[in-house]
């Protein structure tokens, strides 16, 4: 029901012409806000100036009010894209989204005491607060950088057929997560490029329906058969012949 829900919401949003994954668009209020308590955290500190502080203060409760929605879109995105796959940057980001919470309740709390002790942990915490920030930001980018995203071969292309062009936008919006430029960021060994997979429509279609290892099924009513073979099209053009592991 929930997964229902999930797809029914990536769908309004694509038929609103928006296909990208929300949470990159919310990730930035939270890691801006943080950002903005370190800088001014250390600023009241060093300056003495109580504005600052206040500044610092009212930075860390905003971010922890946009965390909640930040983190809800990332676990949409995670269900969408990656259909709930464990590959270890999401692994990294759940556990440092916790961190974050618990960071951003603490000195939200710390913020509003008036006394020595807590005026000088806090703007520790906006330190360690950034860090985890940074750490979010970094586990993110390699879902997103790494397996080196290249478009190359088929951009080489003069024309793609509409088969190709199809092919491409599913493998976007359901594969590249885990399979970034032909690779597996699950299984490095295993790479999507040169699978055995790829040796036919037919094994390909089993692959998907029917996947070994860590890979997440797709059913019909993710991937219909017609899909499936403009996708399987598109990974054969972009990623090579069969030779690899399954």
């Amino acid at each position: 029901m929930i997964l229902s829900w999930i797809e029914a919401f990536y769908g309004f949003l694509n038929g609103l012409g928006f296909p990208d994954p929300p949470h990159a668009a919310l990730v930035h209020m939270p890691i801006g806000l943080v950002m903005g308590a370190f800088v001014l955290g250390w600023a009241g500190r060093i300056t003495g100036r109580e504005q600052l502080f206040l500044s610092a203060r009212d930075c860390a409760l905003l971010a922890l009010v946009f965390l909640f929605p930040t983190v809800l879109m990332g676990l949409m995105d995670w269900q969408h894209y990656y259909r709930g796959a464990w590959v270890v940057p999401i692994r990294m980001k759940l556990t440092l989204a916790g961190g974050l919470l618990v960071l951003l309740a603490l000195v939200s709390f710390l913020a509003f005491r008036r006394d020595r002790a807590s005026r000088n942990a806090v703007p520790v915490l906006y330190t360690l607060c950034l860090v985890v920030a940074v750490g979010l930001g970094w586990f993110g980018a390699r879902l997103v950088y790494d397996g080196k995203i290249v478009a190359a071969v088929t951009a080489a292309e003069p024309k793609a057929s509409a088969s190709q062009a199809a092919g491409e936008r599913i493998f976007a919006a359901n594969c590249r997560g885990c399979h970034p430029g032909g690779g597996n960021v699950m299984d490095a060994n295993r790479p999507l490029a040169g699978s055995p997979a790829l040796k036919s429509p037919e094994a390909f279609l089993g692959q998907i329906r029917h996947p070994r290892n860590l890979m997440p099924a797709f059913p019909p009513a993710s991937i219909s058969d017609e899909d499936a073979k403009a996708l399987y099209l598109y990974v054969t053009g972009a990623f090579g012949p069969p030779g690899g592991k399954p």
